[in-house]
């Protein structure tokens, strides 16, 4: 299944992420303008993009340097994990919460990472939930053993870790709740001397 092209004020999106925050970054050509590229930050909200604050260059790699820095510069400051822009491709994000990203702490048997970020200190990631060294994305899941092995941590916006929200949880268990027939249970009987 191939994305549909979308065009922002005549340039094509060539290449985009979006964080958990639901802000990120694009790439985009124009190859009639005279500075043919641009990087944009966007956010997304109701399944729309806003488009802003463009960094226009004439040379592709510059764009392609600048895309990547953006993106880097995003998941430090806000500690966000990327999520995929395409419904058939599904991202997981891991934290080095122990030691700095470096040669050998993270798995590459079989998958190299998509992105890799390091941060110049630990951050707080997830809200603050707990503090990182870095974020380094993958197409595929790693297995329990790899996340001990490399002392890394699943992001909660992991294809495999999410949960259904409180509310959904709650209308399942009412659901439940009513299908059961309680008449043959029998009611607690009070005990009289409990509160004396």
């Amino acid at each position: 299944m191939s994305r549909e092209k979308e065009m922002v004020h005549g340039y094509e999106i060539k290449e985009s992420i979006i964080f958990t925050n639901n802000r990120g970054f694009a790439l985009a050509e124009n190859p009639n303008a005279p500075q043919p590229f641009v990087t944009w930050q966007l956010t997304e909200e109701n399944g729309k993009r806003d488009y802003y604050w463009g960094h226009y260059t004439t040379e592709e790699s510059a764009a392609k340097r600048d895309l990547v820095q953006r993106v880097a510069d995003h998941q430090t400051q806000y500690g966000v994990a990327a999520r995929s822009t395409f419904p058939e491709m599904e991202l997981y994000s891991y934290f080095s919460t122990q030691q700095p990203i470096d040669i050998g702490t993270f798995p590459k048997i079989g998958r190299e990472p998509l992105t890799i970020v390091s941060f110049d200190k630990r951050m707080p990631v997830e809200g603050g939930a707990f503090r990182a060294w870095g974020i380094l994305t993958y197409s595929t899941p790693l297995t329990e053993k790899q996340l001990d092995d490399y002392e890394l941590r699943a992001a909660q916006s992991n294809p495999d870790r999410q949960r259904p929200s409180i509310a959904a949880q709650l209308a399942e268990g009412a659901e439940r709740a009513a299908g059961q027939d309680h008449s043959s249970q029998p009611v607690p009987k009070k005990d009289a001397n409990k509160n004396r």
